[in-house]
């Protein structure tokens, strides 16, 4: 059985660990990142923002969330009069699950791929992006330099949680090479796994990880492994935890009870086709 090392909010924490286990993975998880609810004032800028037809990004499962915790089910019809867009399917599932219109899902669900698809639709004008207020500058740069307005609202707030046993489990599997595969789940939680292996095993720290399969869940996370000095062997087409765990389990072998993907077959022009990892530019696009 592959052991499969990831970190994750604590709130996410045991359905994700659920969902590995149930591919055939033996799990170490640790709490990655704690997420706090955003301060008043940036639900009552988002309220203000909130015009129709104005574009609004939903950046994440999380983001809906809040908004829904801070406006309760009145926030669908408030957000419905606006373009309302979601940067993934499991964004877009949350959003519709709770009444909220999805116009428009990226067909790369990622942050590069939302920016291209609002520069293609429009030309000027203020984009609204719903998210945490420790996101990547991919949306924020892009838009700006397309001559977009950005309104950037912060609906929680990320902080790194601190070193605890499970954290050191991972770290002790990693030392004594029984832990198979780390996975990446944002740039910010990687940034802070590499903080912890540099304080755990000093200046060596990134040879510890050769050894190691390292997956990201879509590009801003493999950019910040990359920039950090481990550029990762794994990356799914689609930016979702299962879709992660899928690459991982066909990439490595691993066997588990049929799977039957939530959205359905992938389709298009992506490199998955359910049954093969291709390698391009000596990474997996699975």
């Amino acid at each position: 059985m592959r052991t499969l090392g990831f970190t994750r909010p604590a709130s996410k924490l045991p359905a994700s660990v659920k969902e590995a286990e149930a591919m055939g993975f033996r799990v170490l998880a640790a709490p990655s990142l704690e997420i706090i609810h955003g301060d008043r004032s940036e639900f009552e800028r988002l309220r203000s923002c909130l015009t129709d037809g104005a574009p609004v990004v939903f950046g994440s499962t999380t983001s809906v969330d809040h908004c829904l915790q801070e406006f309760g089910p009145g926030f669908a019809p408030m957000v419905n009069a606006c373009f309302t867009i979601a940067i993934g399917p499991g964004t877009a599932d949350r959003m519709v699950s709770n009444g909220i219109r999805v116009d428009l899902v990226p067909d790369d669900h990622s942050s590069y791929g939302l920016v291209g698809e609002i520069m293609e639709r429009f030309r000027s004008g203020r984009v609204v992006v719903v998210r945490s207020d420790s996101g990547t500058d991919i949306i924020s740069e892009g838009l700006k330099e397309s001559g977009l307005e950005l309104e950037d609202i912060a609906v929680y707030r990320l902080r790194a949680c601190d070193v605890g046993p499970e954290m050191i489990a991972i770290l002790d599997a990693i030392s004594d090479g029984t832990l198979d595969c780390m996975a990446f789940t944002s740039p910010m939680s990687a940034s802070s796994f590499f903080d912890n292996m540099k304080a755990r095993f000093g200046d060596g720290y990134l040879e510890r990880m050769r050894p190691v399969k390292v997956a990201a869940i879509g590009r801003p996370t493999a950019d910040m492994l990359t920039s950090l000095g481990r550029p990762p062997d794994m990356v799914p087409v689609r930016t979702t935890f299962t879709d992660l765990l899928i690459c991982i389990k066909e990439r490595m072998g691993v066997r588990s009870h049929p799977f039957v993907h939530p959205w359905g077959p992938v389709s298009g022009t992506t490199m998955w086709n359910g049954t093969r990892s291709v390698r391009t530019n000596n990474r997996y696009i699975c």
